[in-house]
């Protein structure tokens, strides 16, 4: 009997205890989340930001620290204002115990000069057709060809068509092949200039204008410069044409002025 008896108070002991810790759990839930609901936001800390001054990536969030609560604020809207931003690619917002507001930015990376129909630096763009202002940036620290032709400024509307597929297959194209690059006219018939080597000067390269063509010109252009420029130091190009899918068209300069307009195969682009 003694035994029947101990057993039902230590089995209602148990569910007491049980209810406690139920309680308290539900408490502290409740604390958690009223904590959560009123935490402030301290501060904003901006990371990787190089050329998009924090200052600047910060106000973009329009959100002011000790005015609003930290967990109220959505890191995915944050994020898409964040990349509102002409510098900035992409953002990854966290909102910290702390009651800090963390923002790692990751910028985005010129592949072009731009100037002005007045020969004036303009603005950069990269691989995807954005363009970023040059205040930032001197353009002396990108080795980038520099770009005539281009539409005017825009901070949030990239550039289309070949254009921006040209930009993207120079972002993609190896060193040796982004070195040969110097200059580049875009238009109704897009040309870029070598960088200049001594035997032959800076070669004058037409380019197709479809999207999507322009990763295969820049690999014959660097087939045929290893293959049949850089071993001719005689010979003497006065065109390099890369619009026909397979082939590298030259135009030689001759003896006499009226030799140099018979164009022939010169190089084909090597098996991919």
């Amino acid at each position: 009997m003694t035994t029947r008896r101990t057993k039902k108070t230590a089995d209602r002991r148990r569910r007491v205890l049980r209810g406690l810790g139920l309680v308290v759990l539900a408490l502290g839930l409740v604390a958690a989340w009223v904590w959560q609901r009123t935490l402030p936001l301290e501060a904003i800390a901006v990371v990787g930001a190089e050329h998009a001054p924090e200052a600047e990536v910060a106000a973009l969030t329009r959100a002011e620290p000790d005015s609003v609560a930290l967990f109220s604020l959505s890191p995915a809207l944050m994020e898409d204002r964040v990349q509102a931003h002409p510098w900035v690619a992409s953002a990854s917002v966290r909102r910290l115990p702390t009651g800090t507001l963390r923002i790692a930015v990751e910028e985005r990376v010129p592949v072009a000069l731009v100037l002005d129909a007045e020969g004036r630096q303009s603005h950069f763009l990269d691989a995807e057709g954005y363009a970023m202002p040059i205040a930032a940036a001197s353009p002396a620290v990108y080795d980038v060809p520099v770009l005539t032709g281009a539409p005017p400024y825009h901070p949030t509307q990239p550039v289309a068509g070949g254009l921006r597929s040209f930009l993207a297959a120079l972002a993609t194209a190896d060193e040796a092949t982004q070195a040969l690059v110097s200059e580049v006219a875009w238009g109704r018939r897009p040309t870029l200039w070598t960088t200049p080597v001594a035997a032959h000067g800076s070669l004058p390269v037409r380019l197709g204008t479809t999207p999507g063509e322009h990763a295969d010109q820049l690999r014959r252009l660097r087939a045929f410069w290893d293959q049949a420029v850089l071993p001719q130091p005689e010979v003497r190009f006065d065109l390099v044409d890369l619009r026909f899918d397979g082939q590298v068209v030259t135009r030689e300069r001759g003896p006499a002025p009226d030799s140099t307009e018979a164009a022939a195969p010169a190089a084909s682009t090597p098996p991919a």
